[in-house]
């Protein structure tokens, strides 16, 4: 299973802050799952900026799994990235008109997983369990 990750509103809670239980839901899915950068930090294939942006944010160092999370690219949309011929699971926190119908067109809308800091801080720390049920 894919595993595409945004990175505002969901590995970090503001531009300083990463979102709680995000460097344990990171190392975890790293460990476990193909995890591709789903951001506009990397959407022209270049996964520096997405690791420097995340990284400046902790004292922990996340490097060794932040440089295992691989780029995709995409223009305007981005499921345009999304290889839907495998199944998936895409964390973010919003999901435009255009994506949400692409989503529905090839019937795996529930794919992705919306993610809401503001209701729910701690929401990653319930997304490992996700995650581990998967592995089950």
């Amino acid at each position: 299973m894919n595993i595409y990750l945004d990175i505002d509103g969901v590995l970090l809670a503001n531009e300083d802050n990463l979102s709680e239980g995000a460097a344990e839901f990171i190392k975890f899915a790293v460990d476990n799952f193909d995890v591709y950068w789903l951001t506009t930090h990397c959407r022209h294939g270049d996964p520096n900026r997405a690791i420097e942006y995340i990284q400046r944010t902790t004292d922990e160092n996340l490097r060794p799994w932040l440089e295992k999370i691989k780029p995709v690219v995409w223009d305007f949309k981005k499921t345009e990235a999304i290889d839907f011929s495998q199944s998936f699971l895409w964390f973010d926190d919003d999901c435009y008109v255009g994506e949400r119908e692409e989503l529905h067109s090839n019937a795996v809308f529930d794919s992705w997983i919306e993610v809401d800091l503001y209701k729910h801080p701690d929401q990653l720390k319930h997304e490992i369990k996700l995650l581990k049920s998967l592995l089950d």
